[in-house]
């Protein structure tokens, strides 16, 4: 029986190798577990990251669609005053026509967005009453009473073929208006210029600026009667902020303590530009 025992440093040498072999599986055990725990924190903090980013895309969409939102408000309050100020001008024009043409108005004004609405619908008003029909003694046709002439030019501006009947045309009308009215902002910076060449011709604007006693009278009335009609379409709508505009922007209205004094404002001496000065 004794020869079958296991001699002692046999056992030892058994014991030791079995030992090793416990100690490589637990490392091996210790690695995985390692690997398995880095993996997971890894694909733990990707999803966090994931979540983070979707939350901020989230707020940003949200956001876009609260400044989307506020945008609409702000266009249909602004179109359905517009509107109202036609409406009231020309009441036989009815809610529906007086709505398409001031459509036009805000679609113009955003094509040519150095041009405030409420200007064009000032120069609308005081113009031709919003009389798509009306023909002045001078010959200047359709809502913004543009001339021939005039037209001829600006058509080819906006790549059209010219014919008179496009300025009895409203929406064409009311395009040509603003693309002439972006012209001359261009060309002078100052409402007063503006209004003063667009009624009166370029010669007329130099008198008006050199305030000359050869400035027609029409130009000379002319100027004050829109720049009044468009500080209180401002008031009514709920735009009446400083003439002035650092970004350029023909925005409406006299400072407060001044707005009785629309009438000296057409003076060389009285003139606000439409950028900071």
């Amino acid at each position: 029986m004794e020869s079958l025992k296991t001699p002692g440093p046999l056992r030892s040498s058994f014991k030791r190798g079995i030992r090793h072999h416990a100690y490589q599986c637990l490392a091996l055990l210790v690695a995985v577990s390692g690997a398995l725990a880095f993996h997971a924190f890894g694909k733990v903090a990707r999803l966090h990251r994931e979540a983070n980013e979707a939350l901020w895309r989230s707020e940003q969409r949200f956001q876009s669609l609260q400044s989307q939102v506020q945008f609409d408000f702000e266009r249909r309050r602004l179109l359905l005053g517009i509107r109202d100020a036609i409406l009231k001008n020309r009441p036989k024009l009815g809610p529906v026509r007086a709505y398409e043409l001031a459509t036009l108005v805000l679609e113009a004004s955003e094509k040519f967005p150095g041009v405030d609405p409420l200007l064009l619908v000032a120069v609308g008003i005081v113009e031709s009453g919003y009389d798509i029909e009306a023909i002045s003694h001078m010959g200047a046709r359709g809502l913004y009473q543009i001339h021939p002439s005039t037209g001829r030019l600006l058509a080819r501006e906006l790549g059209w073929e010219f014919d008179e009947e496009l300025l009895h045309d409203a929406a064409r009308n009311t395009e040509m208006a603003a693309c002439y009215l972006n012209l001359l902002g261009a060309a002078y910076n100052d409402v007063e210029m503006v209004l003063a060449e667009y009624n009166g011709g370029p010669l007329n604007a130099g008198y008006f600026r050199a305030n000359a006693e050869k400035l027609a009278g029409e130009t000379r009335d002319y100027v004050p009667r829109v720049i009044a009609v468009y500080e209180r379409l401002g008031r009514e709508i709920g735009r009446a902020v400083p003439l002035a505009s650092a970004q350029g922007k023909w925005i409406v209205g006299y400072p407060e303590a001044e707005s009785n004094t629309v009438a000296s404002a057409a003076t060389p001496g009285g003139r606000r530009r439409i950028a900071d000065e």
